[in-house]
């Protein structure tokens, strides 16, 4: 433990010179007395004491801190840093700026150098200075139309690069043509073709609202599919269907679906027309739509009523309509037949629908009109009393030939009656032992079709359901997109447009021809590759994968294909290893 011993006796030189200083002019001692206490010689002690008036002699050495003595960030990096502040820059921005150098400085050393170099914190900016949204999202480039006459030769990267698979098949369908013969809504920088274009790509990658499109609004490798610098936002896209009406939606469809007609005969001519309603739900609280009921929530609640119609043997889309008011459904399929007869000029397709999409006396008219129709007679107890009894011995046993289903053997009635309310004769076909409680009753004017091919053709009315649930598991179809009817109708207009594009794709695709629209995308579509443009020619070049053979046997995908919307470019495939 230490005493006052450590102060008489220093251990160091530097604390025995202390002591004699300390003595001499605190202490007030003597010269010749600080000598004989300390053991110094007279001249060292007149040495100790100039040094020490003359601040030559320290005392109390001040501590060196380890360490670097400047900076390790090198000057060329520090001026770098200095340069971009000039630029009214912040120290995150500087270090992004930093780091695409390949440099990495941490924010507070930024902020250590500016704070040097006499910089002063830049005043605080608002979330349109920053570029950012008020949930700290990105503000996507305004979109703008690709100036052929400037654009300079790039690549860009394209995260579902197989969506333009489909630029040959749109090419071909003559869509394009169709919609520049449309009166469609246009603004200063993005065409009607553009929009629409748009707005098909949103299809085509199964998008569940348009206000996602903010997951690619920052693509240029996707706005190239519209002949845009980047894709609209979601905003435009949302609200560019309002600038529409009913009459030029109906207009458009009646071209779109005429000029397919046309050109592929193969997915319009089947004998039968399948249609049926399809309530799609709305979860808004201020609407004005009426509450229908909705099979995929198995409740009644508000929605939009719509009205699809489906060739029987391609399982294309061929006709929709989305402003049904309750009031006015009953009709809706006079509706149709009278768009078809001006696609057409008449109809001699038979008409497939269930018992209530129309009533008796409608059934009347339509029969006048000479329409084929198959559907059903709603069940009451006198008609049920009826059936019982009949004598057994007047029940056919058939087998009907319909895969996957669990009762092919069934007893069937036929006879002729006139509906209530109804002048015509009509058949009337009873079955029962079929799997269900109660026997079914269909209900047809054909008379050219046999007992068995009724059934069969009625069973396959189902095919419409398969497709609701097609269009609601990848296009979205029970995704409203807005309580307003003419959005609506938009949407579904271009939901029907990218599932005939699909259609005809698997056409194209061997032993894939039935495969469903979100299987094809999963396996064809969903896959990242580069667009380069060179200034000629756009080339997607894709890495291969396990489908890529089927892909390298699509004759549209193997030579070049000139793009109208993209200056009359062409554009061909590539496949990388």
């Amino acid at each position: 433990m230490r005493d006052e011993s450590y102060f008489n006796n220093p251990a160091t030189p530097r604390q025995k010179q202390y002591e004699v200083v300390r003595s001499i002019m605190v202490n007030k001692l003597t010269i010749e007395q600080a000598v004989e206490k300390f053991g110094y010689k007279i001249l060292t002690i007149h040495s100790l004491l100039r040094d020490f008036r003359s601040s030559k002699l320290e005392l109390f050495p001040i501590d060196i801190k380890p360490g670097p003595t400047e900076r390790r960030t090198s000057h060329a990096t520090q001026d770098k840093i200095i340069a971009y502040r000039k630029q009214l820059l912040s120290c995150i921005d500087i270090a992004e700026k930093l780091e695409q150098d390949c440099i990495k400085v941490s924010i507070r050393t930024i902020e250590n150098i500016l704070v040097d170099a006499g910089f002063d914190k830049l005043p605080r900016r608002s979330n349109a200075d920053r570029g950012l949204t008020v949930k700290e999202q990105l503000i996507p480039k305004r979109a703008m139309q690709l100036d052929f006459d400037k654009l300079q030769p790039f690549t860009y990267d394209c995260p579902i690069a197989g969506v333009y698979f489909f630029i040959p098949y749109i090419v071909e369908s003559g869509i394009i043509d169709i919609l520049t013969k449309c009166t469609l809504p246009t603004s200063s920088d993005i065409t009607a073709e553009q929009a629409c274009l748009s707005m098909m790509f949103l299809k085509l990658t199964g998008n569940k609202r348009l206000s996602h499109m903010g997951a690619y609004d920052h693509e240029p490798g996707l706005g190239v599919f519209s002949g845009l610098t980047v894709l609209p936002k979601s905003t435009y896209m949302s609200t560019y269907s309002c600038r529409t009406s009913e009459m030029d939606l109906y207009d458009l469809q009646k071209k779109i679906v005429s000029h397919f007609k046309q050109i592929y005969p193969q997915f319009y001519n089947s004998e039968f027309i399948n249609l049926d309603f399809h309530s799609i739900p709305h979860f808004g609280d201020e609407s004005q739509m009426e509450k229908v009921w909705c099979g995929a929530k198995n409740k009644t609640m508000k929605g939009a009523n719509t009205l699809f119609a489906q060739d029987s043997a391609s399982n294309v889309i061929v006709y929709t309509k989305a402003d049904i008011l309750r009031q006015n459904e009953t009709k809706e399929i006079l509706k149709f037949i009278s768009y078809w007869k001006e696609i057409g000029k008449n109809v001699t397709e038979t008409l497939v629908f269930d018992c209530k999409l129309t009533t008796y006396t409608i059934l009347d008219q339509i029969h006048d009109d000479q329409i084929k129709f198959i559907t059903l007679r709603k069940r009451n107890k006198a008609l049920l009393k009826q059936t019982t009894e009949i004598p057994s011995k007047s029940w056919q046993k058939i087998y009907l030939p319909i895969p996957k289903r669990k009762h092919k053997h069934c007893s069937v009635y036929e006879s002729n009656i006139t509906l209530n309310k109804c002048k015509n004769v009509f058949r009337q076909i009873i079955i029962k032992d079929h799997g269900r409680s109660e026997p079914t009753f269909v209900i047809t004017n054909n008379t050219e079709l046999k007992l068995k091919d009724v059934l069969i053709v009625y069973a396959h009315r189902w095919h419409i359901e398969n497709k609701f649930a097609e269009l609601a598991s990848f296009f979205n179809l029970n995704a409203l997109s807005s309580p307003l009817m003419i959005r609506i109708h938009f949407d579904m207009l271009w939901t029907v447009v990218a599932d005939f594009l699909y259609h005809r794709f698997t056409h194209d695709l061997p032993r894939f021809e039935k495969e469903k629209a979100y299987s094809i995308f999963r396996k064809f579509i969903d896959m990242p590759g580069k667009i380069i443009f060179d200034g000629n020619k756009f080339t997607i070049k894709i890495r291969r994968r396990a489908m890529t053979p089927i892909l390298l046997g699509v004759e549209k995908l193997q030579g070049e294909t000139s793009i109208p919307w993209l200056g009359d470019k062409t554009i061909s495939f590539e496949f990388t290893a």
